[in-house]
């Protein structure tokens, strides 16, 4: 899904929000200072009232700064936001600071109540020409809703962050839809929206809130739709929650013992989704209390895909190992990546002889410090694939077209830290290395459970020669991690997760 996003020019922003504070800032004064002169000068009956015209048309400015909800792939209602009326959004403030004026004038002039009647009729002329402009403008935001009803969704992807959305809504999006159930994505922040076109490759229509951010719902929450389901835990969401008529659902955007995971604003939702008994126990053990009847066991549907291992790794000839950092974290207290010691890392598994696939978190592309990393690492691999025959795998296919599950089939080992991707490849049983990049190891691994059935990579990497060892030949945890698997994952095999979600689904809307 794709689209252009039209963007009111930064003067005609500045105009839309002094508008409405103009008529009292201008015009009110004139024209009070117009009823003065009337009073002294006891005119007729006919011209007060024509002036009293004028004033209440400077009092009933309409919401023109205001822009409607628009869609994207909605059947019913063109794509994008209706195009800006031709006449100039102070058009308003402009006739009533003229009529005030002119009023002013035929005042000074004595003129009789006739000339007031006649500028108040001309004054209301051009009034109702501004109203009826805006109000074609607005009525877009009626047409969505229209569409919304006949379209007839059952279910809606409720998103209010920022950049993730791209490969937070596309994480989930095909699951929803493989329970049959016709969805809509509804975005708070339009800023964020060219992104989600272009990137989210979504199926489903999408409706982007207009300027009154989530007032809008009471409208685009259409009487078919039952339940919302939420990727990003944004403290926005609560615009969306408002409405407890319906059933809001927390699904996050992956499997982790990152906080993220155990946030106390999930109880707020009206269920969890949870991979297996892991993300339940997560938050207990964090002291944060979630009735249990909320929580709902459901596996990992994105993981159904992932193979398991072609064969012990030690009898492999030829090594593939995926090596997944996930970003900084947005402060020190969460910053579990371990990508700035990422060329150290690839260098050692090029030296022995390892494949090396290489898929940074995609929010590290936002920095330019990370983007440095990322290159020296891409020029690493570009060099080693000249003078070798170890063909590495990075870049935007990598990153942009696999997914990760793509990326878990095509490796034997992952090197990762505090990530989702850990979870999703523990699904395959083949052995993963987590980065401690400030813990020692048993500290880590009381800390993340995960970490129990990992080799952990201390962030000085002071043990890379061992833990590659225990990686690529030894390991000595090959038996746990099935059990591991089961604790985290749930006990789903092929696609049985990703069946009992869309079940799950199909029973929130039609009722068990």
């Amino acid at each position: 899904m794709t689209g252009d996003v039209r963007k009111p020019s930064k003067r005609s922003q500045t105009l839309r929000t002094q508008v409405a504070e103009r008529p009292r800032l201008v015009v009110l004064p004139l024209v009070g200072a117009a009823l003065v002169v009337l009073l002294v000068l006891w005119p007729d009956a006919g011209t007060v009232a024509s002036l009293l015209v004028l004033l209440a048309g400077t009092l009933l400015v309409p919401r023109i700064s205001e822009s409607p909800s628009y869609a994207y792939g909605l059947p019913g209602v063109p794509d994008g936001p209706p195009r800006p009326s031709r006449i100039p959004v102070e058009a308003h403030t402009w006739v009533s600071l003229g009529a005030a004026a002119i009023a002013v004038l035929l005042t000074v002039v004595g003129a009789s109540w006739p000339a007031f009647a006649a500028l108040a009729a001309v004054a209301v002329a051009a009034w109702l020409a501004c109203a009826a402009t805006m109000l074609r403008y607005l009525r877009h935001g009626r047409r969505v809703r229209q569409a919304l009803e006949a379209y007839a969704p059952t279910i809606a992807m409720g998103f209010a962050g920022r950049s993730g959305g791209p490969w937070q809504l596309r994480m989930w999006e095909p699951y929803l839809l493989r329970s049959g159930e016709r969805c809509v994505v509804i975005t708070l922040h339009e800023k964020y929206l060219p992104l989600i076109l272009d990137g989210a490759d979504l199926t489903s229509p999408l409706v982007q809130l207009g300027s009154r951010g989530t007032r809008d719902l009471d409208s685009l929450f259409v009487p078919s739709i039952r339940a919302v389901f939420y990727v990003q835990n944004a403290q926005a969401n609560k615009g969306f929650m408002a409405h407890t008529d319906l059933t809001h659902v927390w699904l996050n955007h992956g499997d982790s013992d990152k906080p993220a995971n155990f946030n106390p604003r999930h109880a707020l939702y009206d269920v969890l989704v949870v991979c297996g008994q892991a993300g339940i126990d997560r938050y207990e053990r964090h002291g944060i209390h979630v009735a249990p009847e909320k929580f709902r066991i459901l596996g990992r549907p994105q993981a159904s895909g992932v193979r398991p291992a072609r064969g012990p790794i030690a009898e492999l000839e030829s090594k593939v190992v995926l090596y997944a950092p996930t970003w900084q974290g947005l402060d020190e207290s969460v910053n579990f990546s371990s990508l700035e010691k990422g060329p150290e890392i690839v260098r050692a598994l090029i030296d022995r002889d390892v494949t090396v696939i290489f898929r940074p978190h995609p929010l590290s592309h936002r920095w330019r410090i990370r983007r440095a990393v990322i290159q020296e690492i891409h020029a690493i691999l570009h060099a080693d694939k000249q003078s070798s025959h170890r063909r590495h795998q990075w870049g935007k296919t990598v990153g942009n077209v696999w997914s990760v599950v793509d990326c878990a089939n095509r490796s034997d080992a992952l090197i990762s830290d505090v990530s989702s991707v850990v979870s999703d490849f523990l699904q395959s049983e083949k052995p993963y290395v987590m980065t401690s990049m400030r813990a020692g190891i048993e500290a880590f691994r009381a800390e993340f459970s995960v970490a129990e059935t990992g080799y952990v990579l201390l962030g000085d990497l002071s043990n890379l020669d061992e833990v590659l060892d225990d990686l690529l030949v030894r390991d000595p945890l090959a038996t746990a991690r099935a059990e591991r698997k089961r604790y985290v994952l749930g006990d789903f095999v092929g696609e049985e997760s990703a069946d009992a979600f869309a079940g799950f689904v199909r029973e929130l809307v039609r009722g068990a």
